[in-house]
Formats: structure tokens, C-alpha cells, sequence
């Protein structure tokens, strides 16, 4: 399923499932070390529009622990933070997913979010580059509809990688 390189094909599946594919050119280790290592992460992934990423850190390992702090410019705070599930490199991370809306009053060691989103992103060598096959499960339907911006938001994001893949590759 080769796809235009500036191409993010984006479909429902089930009731609970959203698939994000788009096609990279550069190797699968290269394109699967964008979306692992901090060093790399925060050099692409700016955040949603007004706002960019402050900190980074990943722990890549079953149970690892990750977390991106996004800050806009009245230094308003928002994490994303969650668990490795999966890791097998170059081939395939998935990860839980959820928010943190207040950083003042975020721990890192508090419960579980029973309805946060598992993300699944597969990288496959296809001819010179990487097609990547991003999956967002959510809990129920009802927040899949809630989060339908949510894949859209990853186009730019992925125009971002692509400059960052042509100058490290």
C-alpha cells in the first residue's frame, strides 16, 4: 500500500479505531528513531498550533514511562504522558496515551487512566523508505468522536519530519 510521500491517509475502523499510514523516505531504523529518542522527538514535534514542545524524556522499554510537556507563549503548560506496551526495534512501539491539562498539579505516579488511548505505530521497509502504520484505539466510540481532530493534527506534523528526515538522513 504505497502512499504519496506527502500523502497521510487517515480511516475509521471499527467503532473504536482511527489509522493513520504515511509513507516516509528515509530507512525504517531512521524513521523509528524520529518517534523513540528524545534528542530527535523534540526536533519535529512542535504541538498543536501556538504551542511547542518544552521537555521530552522516553524511557523505550516495556513499562518506560514517557512524557512531553508542551508550553504556548503565556507559559500555559500541557503533558502528554503514558507507558511503553510494546517495544520491538526498529519494527514496532505502541504506547497508552493520556493528558495532563494542569502541570501544576500533575504526578507522574498517579493511577492509570482506565480510558486512555493505546497508540500503535508500526514501521515497514517499503522499496527505499518507511511506510509508517499509526493506530489510535480508543476507549469507546464516544472519545474516538471527541478526539476526531486528533489524526489531522499529525499532517503538519508530518511535513515537520520529513524536513528533519532530509537533513539527518
Amino acid at each position: 500500500m504505497k502512499t504519496n510521500q506527502k500523502e497521510v491517509k487517515i480511516e475509521l475502523r471499527g467503532e473504536t479505531e482511527v489509522v493513520l499510514t504515511r509513507y516516509f523516505a528515509a530507512p525504517r531504523k531512521l524513521v523509528f528513531d524520529c518517534f523513540t529518542k528524545p534528542e530527535l522527538i523534540r526536533r519535529w514535534l512542535t504541538g498543536p498550533e501556538g504551542w511547542r514542545l518544552e521537555s521530552c524524556e522516553a524511557d523505550l522499554k516495556v513499562g518506560g514511562k514517557y512524557l512531553y510537556v508542551f508550553a504556548d507563549s503565556k507559559g500555559v503548560k500541557m503533558g502528554i504522558y503514558g507507558k511503553f506496551l510494546e517495544v520491538i526495534v526498529p519494527e514496532k512501539v505502541a504506547n497508552n496515551e493520556n493528558y495532563a491539562t494542569d502541570m501544576s498539579a500533575f504526578n507522574p505516579d498517579g493511577p492509570e487512566n482506565p480510558d486512555a488511548t493505546v497508540e500503535s505505530r508500526t514501521f515497514t521497509t517499503e522499496g527505499d523508505g518507511t511506510l509508517l502504520t499509526h493506530v489510535f484505539k480508543y476507549a469507546s466510540s464516544e472519545i474516538r468522536e471527541l478526539e476526531s481532530g486528533a489524526a489531522e493534527g499529525w499532517i503538519p506534523l508530518c511535513l515537520e519530519l520529513d524536513k528533519l528526515l532530509l537533513e539527518i538522513g
